[in-house]
């Protein structure tokens, strides 16, 4: 089983890249729906639902609770891995090496993104947004960068920054396929 692992600091690109990847009829499996999921059943903030769960059920809780999705397939994508620790709870369970993408874009052009997605948890003010990247980083999510397999960057276009993804994921698949 090929499973690709897309993550990056909110605003990246790691959504554009997940419907790339849908659009190639790949199955995706998104963990930031995990929170929201368990958001919504506390009836606190997403934000807030990330820090309680990772801090009450334990570092790896996300990524447990997004295999329990994952579908009979050849190749799986998943969307918004945080930590070492998620990756290696992914790897241990399917008995696989996950291939990681971190994506990377300037901070402006995330903050000017995220102000434009209209997310509820999404930041409004500038504060707001640096603190949200320093919880995502305190996370492990920097670590994650030293563990990747592959870095896009996305500072261009929408339609560049999908044919750099299309490429990629080409390729994985390619790779996937040869004996």
């Amino acid at each position: 089983m090929l499973v690709i692992v897309i993550t990056g600091l909110p605003g990246s690109g790691k959504t554009i890249a997940s419907d790339m990847a849908r659009e190639m009829g790949l199955p995706v499996i998104t963990m930031g729906d995990v929170i929201r999921e368990e958001a919504s059943r506390e009836g606190i903030s997403p934000s807030k639902t990330s820090i309680v769960l990772r801090l009450r059920d334990g570092t790896r809780f996300v990524a447990d609770r997004i295999l329990q999705k994952i579908p009979m397939s050849d190749v799986v994508v998943i969307d918004g891995a945080r930590s070492i620790r998620e990756i290696e709870a992914i790897e241990d369970a399917l008995s696989t090496k996950v291939v990681l993408v971190y994506i990377v874009a300037p901070w402006r052009q995330r903050f000017e993104r995220l102000l434009s997605r209209g997310r509820p948890d999404d930041p409004k003010v500038i504060e707001d947004f640096l603190m949200r990247d320093l919880r995502e980083l305190r996370y492990g999510l920097g670590d994650l960068i030293a563990r990747a397999d592959y870095i896009l960057v996305n500072d261009s276009s929408i339609e560049e920054f999908k044919d750099r993804v299309r490429k990629l994921l080409n390729s994985l698949l390619t790779l996937n396929k040869a004996p």
